[in-house]
């Protein structure tokens, strides 16, 4: 899962430099005029979206080179004013105070959400190849729900943390509210189901119940909002 770190350390940060972007003075000598820098924090917006967007739709269960090169691509293509600034971007990065606050606990919390994204994939991958599976149909129509769940969950916690609005100590709880209002307490009891049709194809098998459900429980306990599924 090290390229999955490394995707985590993308994403936070172009968050990093959103706000970087914001804190940043008018005339603080970056030669960056306000609407100059609203622009480039739309763009490096729309690439964060696109990034964890193609991240999140991945169906093979593995963060390899081919899919970072996918996701970076993806964002790459939403921010070409960002690209053209690279160097400028990291000089106010490295002189805004603050810019990388608040971002291990972003990162940690990005990581677990798509790592049960990538397990869920994983898990599903597995299914798909049983030669017996006795509700294949439901499977699917499980797996695709979560899967668009998780989605939806990466692209709101990103959204939220990228938000200037709040002030840096209440950015993360907006995050994880809204990630977990995304999943819902339906996606604990989706994924407790998909983990039975599992364990039915062959009890021998767990990576959905360890690597996606458990996960989701640990989430709802964690940042609590959601409660778990009975």
């Amino acid at each position: 899962m090290d390229l999955l770190r490394t995707s985590v350390i993308d994403i936070t940060t172009l968050v990093a430099a959103c706000h970087a972007l914001k804190s940043s003075p008018a005339d603080g000598g970056a030669g960056l005029q306000r609407k100059q820098r609203n622009r480039l924090r739309r763009d490096i917006k729309r690439g964060t979206v696109a990034y964890i967007d193609a991240l999140a739709r991945t169906r093979r269960g593995v963060v390899d080179d081919a899919l970072l090169v996918r996701c970076r691509m993806a964002a790459e293509q939403q921010m070409p004013r960002a690209l053209e600034h690279q160097a400028l971007l990291g000089r106010i990065m490295a002189s805004e105070a603050g810019s990388l606050d608040g971002l291990a606990a972003a990162r940690h919390d990005l990581w677990r959400l798509a790592h049960v994204a990538i397990q869920l994939s994983a898990g599903t991958a597995i299914l798909r190849g049983a030669a017996v599976l006795g509700d294949a149909e439901s499977a699917r129509d499980l797996a695709g729900g979560l899967r668009r769940r998780l989605r939806r969950a990466l692209i709101a916690y990103a959204r939220a943390a990228l938000s200037t609005k709040a002030p840096k100590g209440r950015a993360i709880i907006k995050a994880r509210e809204a990630a977990l209002a995304e999943i819902g307490p339906r996606g604990a009891a989706e994924a407790e189901r998909l983990a039975d049709v599992e364990a039915g194809a062959d009890r021998g098998w767990a990576l959905i119940r360890q690597g996606v459900t458990r996960p989701l429980l640990d989430l709802a306990l964690d940042w609590g909002r959601v409660e778990p599924a009975s």
